[in-house]
């Protein structure tokens, strides 16, 4: 199988860097706050600019029946974050340039049994994996490349086995729960170690998945796209893995749900994806920016959204 960046992901990432050049932009004009952007506008602004409609998806994730209902659930509880653009109107993913962040919505699939993933797009993996995301796993992997993340390689098995590599990627989960009180765990505290009560211990990494053509109607797909988003088990298709050894058959799964401190399932959850700095230096540094009165990101709890 042959990976290759295609044309269609080039052109996808073009768009993309446009809009998050115009988002830079307005966040540096002096005295400017960038717009809330609300559903509102995004209606207009598709109306308005015919190459900005929204183009109904073909595979088969994004034409699952159960999506509409599940999005306009999610959409009670997460408004647009303030301030971001939104990456695609068929997603609901968002790109904070100023403060590198990639935010998704998405909903609680799982809470019991083993894993091979921790989030897949919606209508693809569901059955292993704790979390669909409404988005196509594409738009997470450009939104990465955004905010600065370095895509590595997937996991390789022969002629021995690496591990997979890129940027490390820090993943925090925004829920509310059944009292009403507002959420913000790790991702890693809703997994835990098979047959113990330790939760993972360990970075996802960004190691890029990639692209397929068929030889002969010439169609690209994203490799990712059937579900391997953020992995638990190493897949070479993956956009976010882990860099040890993590097999995927059923007999030998390392991982599985830590029920207890899941919510329900279909309970809307928000991922805040961003770059974990590689060493104390890069702590440090932000720690400084923030004493000198640096401007605070904008929150993302579920209140504070609408």
């Amino acid at each position: 199988m042959k990976r290759y960046l295609g044309t269609h992901f080039l052109s996808m990432l073009c768009g993309l860097w446009v809009a998050c050049l115009s988002a830079v932009a307005l966040a540096q004009e002096p005295g400017q706050e960038p717009a809330k952007e609300t559903e509102e506008t995004q209606q207009e602004e598709a109306k308005n600019d015919p190459a900005q409609e929204t183009t109904p998806a073909t595979e088969e994730s994004m034409a699952w029946p159960k999506r509409t209902t599940l999005e306009q659930k999610v959409a009670r509880v997460f408004g647009p974050p303030p301030g971001m653009t939104r990456l695609a109107k068929d997603a609901r993913i968002w790109l904070d340039v100023k403060n590198k962040r990639v935010v998704v919505d998405g909903y609680v699939a799982l809470r019991l049994g083993q894993l091979e993933m921790f989030a897949c797009p919606a209508g693809t993996k569901e059955h292993e994996s704790v979390i669909g995301l409404l988005t196509k796993a594409q738009y997470v992997h450009a939104g990465l490349l955004a905010i600065g993340a370095k895509a590595g390689s997937p996991v390789k098995f022969e002629p021995t086995y690496t591990p997979a590599n890129g940027s490390k990627i820090k993943i925090e989960i925004l829920y509310v729960d059944d009292k009403g009180n507002k959420k913000r765990v790790l991702a890693q505290e809703w997994v835990r170690q098979v047959g113990t009560e330790k939760t993972l211990d360990m970075d996802w990494v960004f190691a890029g998945s990639g692209m397929w053509k068929d030889p002969d109607t010439g169609t690209e797909q994203y490799l990712a796209e059937s579900g391997d988003l953020i992995c638990v088990s190493n897949f070479t298709t993956a956009t976010l893995d882990l860099p040890i050894r993590s097999s995927q058959a059923n007999s030998s799964l390392l991982f599985s749900a830590y029920t207890d401190r899941i919510p329900p399932e279909q309970t809307p959850v928000r991922l805040v994806l961003s770059i974990k700095p590689d060493d104390e230096k890069n702590a440090e540094e932000k720690q400084g920016d923030e004493k000198k009165g640096a401007e605070p990101a904008p929150k993302l709890d579920p209140a504070s959204d609408k």
